[in-house]
């Protein structure tokens, strides 16, 4: 634990008094799922899954929020009894089945699949962009370009310039760039939802390493500070590659998904796993 431990003790020691009336959001990608140079190749290390599925047992809520399409996120988490947001927020399955999309998004999708053929271009005179297509919105990763510096100004100019000029909304990360509609959904409004439908939750965490998971950051510590006798904590795995935004809007930093797996585990063995 790089900061914040005397924090994370004392929402340990939160969760403790009453498991059940405690939530448990993780992103998937740098937080429970090394980052890899090829998004596909991404996969949540058995530890991991040994460690959240016990702790879905004893959790009032888990829940897996990533940017991924929701059945890719499922597939890759793989624990039951847990609730997942996929593609930050348009899409969300809660822990009976029940899945929901975001039907306002969908005026939005030629917009976006223009915006994507714009993208598949570009990505075919820089051999190491890699596109996600996930029809709602999609991804352009960078990291394996030749020059990620010149790749990201080509993708600016490219891609993202002509998609705000079309209406749309453009999010960073690690080594990508994300389109998607311009409607006020996120992790955060996600976690937000998920909380105010559960009453009896007074503990909140979310674990998260890059900048769409600021919102859900904000979101636990604004959850929180609505009500009397809350407790939340913002956790941030972080590497050389961590954001400036993740750092000050997070309570408690880690060393990458090591240290995730650290805090996972002192969570299960607060909870009596």
């Amino acid at each position: 634990m790089l900061m914040g431990e005397e924090t994370f003790r004392a929402c340990l020691s939160a969760v403790a008094r009453d498991p059940r009336a405690a939530a448990l959001f993780c992103d998937i990608d740098g937080t429970i799922s090394p980052i890899v140079a090829e998004p596909d190749t991404a996969r949540v290390p058995a530890a991991f899954r040994r460690a959240l599925t016990a702790l879905a047992h004893h959790l009032g809520l888990l829940a897996f929020v990533t940017g991924r399409e929701l059945a890719e996120g499922r597939t890759m988490v793989d624990v039951a009894g847990a609730a997942y947001v996929g593609q930050h927020g348009f899409e969300t399955m809660r822990p009976d089945g029940e899945t929901q999309g975001a039907a306002a998004a969908e005026p939005y999708v030629a917009a976006v699949q223009e915006s994507a053929r714009r993208a598949g271009q570009l990505a075919v005179r820089l051999p190491g962009l890699v596109i996600q297509n996930k029809r709602l919105m999609f991804d352009v990763h960078y990291r394996n370009a030749a020059d990620p510096v010149a790749a990201r100004e080509a993708i600016e100019d490219e891609i993202v310039a002509p998609a705000r000029a079309a209406g749309l909304a453009v999010a960073t990360g690690h080594f990508v760039v994300e389109v998607l509609p311009p409607l006020p959904v996120n992790k955060g409004t996600a976690v937000t939802e998920l909380l105010t439908a559960r009453p009896q939750i007074v503990t909140a965490l979310m674990l998260g390493d890059d900048l769409t998971d600021t919102t859900g950051f904000a979101a636990v510590h604004e959850w929180a500070a609505g009500a009397t006798g809350r407790v939340a904590c913002a956790l941030a795995a972080l590497t050389e590659e961590t954001p400036t935004a993740v750092r000050e809007t997070s309570d408690v930093w880690v060393a990458a998904t090591p240290g995730v797996l650290e805090a996972l585990t002192q969570l299960l063995a607060a909870v009596g796993g």
